[in-house]
């Protein structure tokens, strides 16, 4: 069984306060074969003297968002699996070591899913909560949970280069769920490895798309299931149960900082 190679691919645009910790996350875990892939957006705050210093392969040019980006870095990518680590997020210790295991050990699976906990602007980590009950799902994960709620956590989710581009990508329609988009697509092509550990830490604080529309997100996640449930109405059905659960959960919490801010 032979180990496969890796691209992480960073997607990323005037990114100089938090793109040093990303690098510095991913270097040591490289092997010979291995690739650390920086997509620019066209910066101008310092990122790319930043990329120079680390040596890391970059591009560097206007795109058309997130999903254009990613693209562009799975074109690019010379690693045989790809994994997707936002600037502003990291790889905990051990992860590209267990992700190539998974692969190894199954050869014939297209994908990979672990674990991913969160992190705020300073690097503690929070919503524990959240992180275990994504867990818990991932560890009984079929596709029929899945169409439910997109419980695959994306900075620890790695595909073959091949299998991305079977489904074509990131679809530039879904500004907040082209990757559970793609994360269904692949569901329908076969289930994933599933890494029970924590494989990275995604960093919720300021602007950060998930914090800044939940609400279309949880639209968009809707009709990624309508798009890709067939066979499985009640899960679908959920879904819309789910996501608008979700958003009145946050729109409370939201209320409730406002409230608390003003004290």
């Amino acid at each position: 069984m032979s180990t496969p190679t890796l691209t992480i691919v960073t997607p990323c645009l005037d990114a100089a306060a938090t793109i040093g910790q990303t690098l510095a996350s991913v270097a040591p875990q490289l092997r010979e074969g291995d690739e650390h892939l920086v997509v620019d957006g066209g910066s101008t705050d310092g990122t790319l003297d930043l990329l120079r210093e680390a040596g890391v392969r970059f591009v560097s040019e206007p795109d058309r968002g997130l999903s254009d980006a990613m693209n562009k870095g799975i074109r690019l990518a010379e690693g045989d699996v790809v994994g997707w680590l936002n600037a502003d997020d990291v790889l905990l210790p051990g992860a590209l070591d267990a992700v190539r295991t998974a692969f190894r050990d199954r050869p014939g699976a297209e994908w990979a899913a672990g674990v991913c906990t969160i992190i705020d602007g300073d690097g503690a980590e929070i919503r524990t909560g959240v992180t275990r009950y994504k867990r818990a799902l991932l560890r009984r994960y079929s596709l029929a949970s899945l169409l439910v709620q997109n419980f695959v956590m994306a900075p620890a989710t790695y595909v073959r280069r091949d299998a991305y581009r079977a489904v074509g990508g990131f679809d530039e329609r879904f500004k907040y769920s082209m990757d559970y988009d793609v994360w269904l697509q692949l569901a329908r092509r076969g289930d994933p490895v599933v890494v029970d550990r924590p494989l990275a830490s995604f960093r919720m604080a300021g602007e950060s798309l998930s914090m800044t529309g939940f609400e279309r997100q949880f639209e968009e996640h809707l009709t990624n299931a309508r798009e890709h449930g067939e066979g499985h109405r009640v899960a679908v059905a959920a879904n819309a149960v789910v996501s608008r659960m979700i958003v009145v959960i946050y729109r409370a919490l939201g209320r409730l900082r406002r409230r608390r801010a003003h004290l």
